[in-house]
């Protein structure tokens, strides 16, 4: 084993820390609506709140959005670049949605 020291450095400052953490958070918390759609389906309700899948998965997309924002605010993330690789990948996911090649 070598007696290198690790060139990573993790975060520390705390509001650093809250941004991804909560975006982390909020990102699995999507996930899990996600995965209830799919088994249930999304006009089924949770059987204990009765809370319909469909507004479960729109008050998640609506957390990962607003915690996106506040990441790319924080960290002065490039905007730019990031809505084109998005409308990008908008473009080939149609594409793939509708059976088309490539």
């Amino acid at each position: 084993m070598s007696d290198l020291i690790s060139p990573w450095q993790p975060m520390s400052d705390p509001v650093d820390i809250k941004h991804l953490g909560k975006l982390g958070e909020e990102t699995n918390e999507l996930g899990a609506a996600v995965s209830r759609c799919l088994i249930q389906g999304i006009d089924e309700a949770e059987p204990v709140t009765g809370k319909v899948n469909r507004e479960w998965l729109e008050d998640e997309i609506a957390d990962v959005v607003a915690n996106i924002e506040l990441c790319i605010e924080r960290f002065g993330l490039d905007i730019k670049r990031i809505s084109n690789r998005a409308l990008a990948k908008r473009a080939r996911l149609r594409k793939w949605h509708s059976g088309a090649a490539g």
